[in-house]
């Protein structure tokens, strides 16, 4: 499946390479969404607290961030494909190891290698499929591509907390294990990777290598949004069992139906009016926090299904549009360390989101968590409004 640059905007976007790379990230996915949305389980199930659960599985997400300044310089510089298997053993490996331990710090271990080897495997995975993309559907594509993700999510969840409530939360783990093996054999058979031709001139290390200063600011709108995703996959399911909700795996298949019927259109949109997009997301993400902040036993299943659906939809139309926003800011040479910087911003929320959260909840509850982030959400959004119509006045141009 050889990657070139895509320079043809009429061509049709469901070429070989892109729905091979969309089964191969439908698979990695499912398998990455089974162990997320049931590792807090799996540690509050041996008699630790919400705060080590939250900890445990924010280590995932400050190890991504550390690699994340490295992953892209590898994207970039070494064999897509050959960097992708080599992510993916290191995925598997965790996966398995997770089974075989109820130690914190082996725990923290496996979480620290697993965050390291996804770092990678999602920075290549992106900058593989931007190439396959016809130009001018740049959103469109990556939106498209994101159906992926939300399949998984549709899933997943229910499917790994089924597993571990029949079996074991090792049959989990190793299910996942096999999922990602799956993945490794895809790729070795069906992936091939041609390196563009463009190449900076200079071979010193700079800091572009590193970081794409042009992504930054999408990647600062990456963080906010993934907020939000952190907080879901750590503590939904807790707080569902707290309110008398069962292991509410519906919600994320509510969710995933949502994001489903959201990345499929919402691409095309996202193209047209960057600004507006933006603005009636993050305010999507603010009421998703409140709904789920005035949840309440009686209410709970009603408040989280709409929570669901609001908090996907807000999701669905920001994501593909950030992503596209990162790449589009960049030569195409340098998709691997644009992909690292708006990732390095994901990551970035990710990492914050259950450790803070975590905290929150220890002290003052699951209600006072989703009101603080809807408040700090609301606050940022409203400077990003500010600084932009800011900008407008001044005659700078500006598509984000």
């Amino acid at each position: 499946m050889e990657q070139t640059l895509n320079t043809r905007p009429n061509q049709s976007l469901f070429s070989r390479s892109f729905i091979l790379l969309f089964v191969i990230n439908v698979i990695i996915s499912i398998s990455f969404a089974m162990i997320s949305t049931t590792m807090s389980l799996y540690v509050t199930g041996f008699g630790q607290s919400t705060a080590v659960a939250g900890t445990v599985i924010g280590a995932f997400s400050i190890a991504t961030l550390c690699m994340r300044l490295f992953s892209g310089v590898l994207s970039d510089q070494l064999n897509r494909k050959w960097l992708l298997i080599a992510a993916l053993l290191g995925i598997g490996a965790s996966m398995m190891g997770y089974g075989t331990t109820q130690s914190i710090p082996a725990l923290m271990a496996l979480r620290v290698l697993h965050g390291l080897s996804f770092s990678v495997a999602s920075t290549v995975t992106m900058a593989l499929i931007a190439p396959t993309i016809p130009a001018g559907k740049m959103s469109q594509g990556l939106g498209m591509f994101a159906v992926g993700q939300t399949i998984a999510y549709a899933v997943a969840p229910s499917t790994g907390m089924w597993i571990a409530e029949t079996y074991n939360f090792q049959y989990v783990f190793w299910f996942a294990a096999l999922l990602n093996t799956l993945a490794i054999i895809m790729t070795v058979i069906f992936v091939s990777y041609v390196k563009p031709q463009q190449k900076r001139a200079s071979k010193r290390t700079a800091l572009a290598d590193f970081i794409a200063v042009e992504a930054i600011p999408y990647a600062l709108l990456s963080a906010i949004l993934s907020i939000a995703s952190g907080l879901e996959l750590s503590f939904v399911v807790l707080y569902g069992k707290e309110l008398g909700l069962g292991t509410v795996g519906w919600y994320f298949t509510v969710n995933a139906v949502m994001l489903f019927i959201t990345r499929i259109g919402g691409g095309r949109f996202a193209d047209k009016n960057a600004f507006l997009v933006t603005i009636v997301g993050f305010s999507l993400i603010v009421l998703f926090y409140l709904v789920m902040g005035i949840s309440t036993p009686a209410t709970g299943v009603v408040f989280f299904t709409i929570a669901a659906i609001i908090k996907a939809f807000g999701q669905g139309i920001l994501q593909p549009l950030l992503q596209a926003s990162s790449l589009k800011a960049t030569d195409p040479s340098r998709h691997g360390v644009a992909s690292c910087t708006y990732y390095f911003g994901s990551d970035t929320g990710q990492a914050i989101a259950p450790v803070v959260g975590g905290l929150i909840v220890t002290s003052q509850g699951y209600h006072t968590m989703f009101y603080f982030f809807a408040a700090a959400t609301a606050i940022a959004i409203a400077v990003y409004g500010y600084k932009m119509k800011s900008r407008v006045k001044a005659g700078t141009p500006s598509d984000q």
